[in-house]
């Protein structure tokens, strides 16, 4: 079982602003953006060294840190695994346009986001 740290997800109030900071100001670069169907948009700013943030301008959570985005490399696997260390996930697998993903939540309650990516994913961006 693997996982490795890929982002953290942040949400933000104006994502245009959040671009221009991290790409202007940190010296980040726009790795991708989506504009998802409930209205949201996501972009991902990619830093020098490999760790990326992704922003979320989405009205419907509130504004800060949202989660710590991991990359596994089978998720049943590793659900299985936390369930036998006492952890479970806080809620159902749910499929994205990047693969297969649910939460668990670390001991102090920091959201953890585990995402099994496709493959078509990986051969793009990672």
């Amino acid at each position: 079982m693997k996982i490795k740290v890929q982002y953290s997800t942040m949400i933000v109030k104006n994502l245009e602003e959040s671009i221009k900071f991290y790409r202007d100001v940190l010296g980040f670069k726009e790795g991708y953006h989506v504009d998802t169907p409930d209205g949201s948009g996501i972009t991902i700013m990619n830093s020098e060294n490999g760790a990326s943030v992704e922003l979320i301008e989405n009205t419907n959570f509130e504004v800060g840190l949202y989660s710590i985005g991991t990359d596994v490399d089978n998720l049943d696997e590793t659900i299985r695994y936390l369930r036998e260390k006492g952890y479970g996930t806080t809620g159902p697998v749910i499929t994205t346009t990047v693969g297969r993903m649910t939460f668990v939540l670390d001991p102090d309650g920091a959201r953890i986001c585990l995402i099994e990516h496709t493959q078509e994913y990986k051969d793009k961006y990672m």
